[in-house]
C-alpha cells in the first residue's frame, strides 16, 4: 500500500512539474509575440509618420539624410554576414510620455534578414536586452530570418545596442550591437559585429 501511495505522489509531482514547465513555455512564447508585435507596430507607425514630416520638411530644405549617404547597417548571424541599410531609424514616445525611445529597423526590402529594435532612449548610451521586463519600460527587439514570415522571428534575450552618436542636425545615428536571440522553439542565433554607420535618422519625435 505504501508503495502505491509513493507512486501516486510521484505521479502527482511529475504532473505538477510538467504543468509548471508548460506554463513557463507559454509565458515565454506570449512574451516573444508581444515583443514582435511591439517592434513591428512601432516601426510602421514611426516610418509612416516620419515620412510625412520628412516630405514636408524637404519641401523647405534638403539634407535629412547622412551627408555621406551611407545609412548602412551590417551584422553577422551565426557568422554569416548581412549587409543592408536602415529602413526606419526614428524617435518616439509611448502614449505621450516624456521619455524618448528609438526604433531601428533594417531594410527588409533590400535584405530579408532583418533586425527590428525599440531602445528605451534616444541619446548615445548602452541599451541592454534581457528576457524579463515590461515591453514599454525595457529595450527589446527581434531578428527575422525572413521579415515576410513573422512566425519564424527570434526575440533578443541578451546583448546590447551601443549608440555612439545621435546628431539631430545632420540627422544621423552611429552605433554597434550584438546579442543572442531566441525563437518560440527555444532555438538561438548569435548576432555579432553589428554596426550602424551614418544611419538616416528621421526628424522629429512621434507620439504613439
Amino acid at each position: 500500500m505504501y508503495k502505491n501511495i509513493r507512486s501516486m505522489a510521484s505521479a502527482v509531482l511529475l504532473v505538477n512539474d510538467q504543468k509548471t514547465q508548460i506554463s513557463s513555455t507559454l509565458r515565454e512564447i506570449i512574451s516573444m509575440k508581444k515583443i514582435l508585435f511591439s517592434c513591428i507596430v512601432v516601426s510602421l507607425v514611426t516610418a509612416c509618420n516620419n515620412d510625412k514630416a520628412t516630405n514636408a520638411e524637404n519641401s523647405a530644405k534638403s539634407g535629412n539624410v547622412s551627408s555621406k549617404g551611407q545609412n548602412a547597417i551590417s551584422f553577422k548571424v551565426n557568422g554569416d554576414e548581412v549587409i543592408t541599410s536602415g529602413w526606419n531609424i526614428g524617435r518616439f514616445r509611448w502614449n505621450n510620455e516624456s521619455a524618448v525611445w528609438m526604433n531601428i529597423t533594417s531594410d527588409m526590402h533590400k535584405e530579408k534578414r532583418t533586425i527590428n529594435v525599440n531602445l528605451n532612449g534616444g541619446q548615445p548610451g548602452t541599451y541592454k536586452f534581457n528576457e524579463t521586463g515590461v515591453i514599454m519600460q525595457k529595450s527589446h527587439g527581434s531578428y527575422h530570418p525572413d521579415f515576410g514570415n513573422p512566425s519564424e522571428s527570434y526575440s533578443f534575450v541578451s546583448g546590447s545596442f551601443v549608440i555612439t552618436e545621435v546628431d539631430t542636425v545632420r540627422n544621423i545615428v552611429n552605433g554597434t550591437f550584438s546579442g543572442t536571440a531566441k525563437n518560440s522553439k527555444g532555438e538561438s542565433v548569435n548576432i555579432t559585429d553589428g554596426k550602424i554607420v551614418d544611419g538616416a535618422l528621421k526628424p522629429g519625435i512621434i507620439n504613439l
